[in-house]
């Protein structure tokens, strides 16, 4: 019993994991790409499951990322009432990536 229960906690755990961080599932260069959330991972921001930009700007505060050619984030904006509060850049050089924040 104790083993089943187990097996039962891993596959809920792998069917919320999706929702948890979820990449746009076509990421095209230099366009932008909404959500209500967002992960940071190793020091880059990146946003949350994707949603179109009408769905996001209903919200407070929602999140902007725009993707390089190899599909990082070259430019991450948060935004609160339709105002861009905070921005970062990010330049990718020999496997490590370099930050610059946006005075706003």
């Amino acid at each position: 019993m104790k083993q089943l229960s187990r097996y039962w906690l891993a596959i809920v755990l792998l069917g919320l994991a999706p929702w948890a961080y979820s990449r746009p599932e076509i990421i095209r260069a230099d366009v932008s790409y909404y959500s209500d959330g967002y992960v940071q991972q190793e020091g880059v921001r990146d946003i949350g499951s994707e949603k179109n930009y009408e769905e996001v700007y209903q919200f407070y505060t929602y999140y902007e990322a725009v993707y390089d050619s190899e599909k990082r984030v070259k430019i991450f904006r948060e935004y609160k009432k339709g105002n861009v509060i905070h921005e970062e850049h990010y330049q990718y050089t020999n496997g490590s990536v370099e930050r610059t924040v946006i005075p706003r």
